[in-house]
């Protein structure tokens, strides 16, 4: 049992000396972060459309996977900028007269991020505050059970986030990466190589194109390498 304090002491000792040497307040880094995570999605259109075709009821937020990648520049004392990509995917499967439909969507995401920063004193653990904006890149795909074939719609838009981060020491340059954000996102109309759109059709209010305009909450975890 001694041993095992003697050992924790010396581990928090180290611990402490890494985080001094790194001196991530005191000047200015590159960090690499990536994970994944789960985001909850309402994407209206998509709802609606599948609704329309099965006549099933689906939720308005629903889980989606989502993947990231951010490198990210410290430029002053306590504010870095982070270039973001992040893949979200979603897919559906219903059955209407023994066709099974399957529907996907994608939303390929590339942002600018600003974020605030606050360093714990031994550099423990980092906090991150921050907001950005960025392009969409959309993609919906629908199964054709009679032909058997995959129809692919595509569209382009814009989004805006917000975000809080907490990053904790693992080991002298890597960090735990926890967070979670508010995002929105508006799309053009989806259309296919040809320039035909997906229309939604009543009771779902009037006729309309099938967009992706999205809202969404993510929670992610991953790893942070500052240099």
């Amino acid at each position: 049992m001694r041993v095992l304090k003697v050992l924790g002491i010396v581990a928090v000792i180290f611990n402490v000396i890494y985080a001094q040497n790194l001196n991530l307040s005191g000047r200015n880094y590159f960090c690499l972060s990536l994970g994944m995570g789960v985001s909850y999605v309402n994407v209206p259109d998509v709802v609606d459309y599948v609704r329309s075709i099965s006549g099933e009821r689906l939720k308005d937020f629903d889980g989606a996977l989502e993947l990231w990648l951010a490198p990210e520049f410290k430029i002053g004392r306590n504010i870095a900028v982070k270039f973001e990509y992040s893949y979200i995917s979603k897919s559906y499967e219903v059955w209407k007269s023994d066709w099974r439909y399957l529907f996907d969507y994608e939303l390929h995401n590339q942002l600018l991020i600003i974020d605030y920063l606050y360093f714990q004193r031994q550099e423990i653990f980092v906090l991150k505050i921050g907001a950005g904006f960025g392009l969409v890149n959309a993609r919906f795909v629908q199964h054709l059970p009679m032909s058997g074939k995959d129809a692919l719609y595509k569209s382009n838009g814009g989004m805006f986030k917000i975000e809080g981060v907490f990053s904790s020491r693992l080991d002298w340059r890597v960090f735990v990466y926890l967070s979670t954000d508010l995002k929105f996102g508006l799309t053009g109309e989806l259309k296919d190589d040809n320039g035909n759109v997906l229309i939604i059709r009543k009771p779902f209010g009037e006729d309309r194109n099938l967009r992706l305009n999205f809202i969404g909450v993510s929670f992610r975890a991953g790893f942070s390498v500052y240099i």
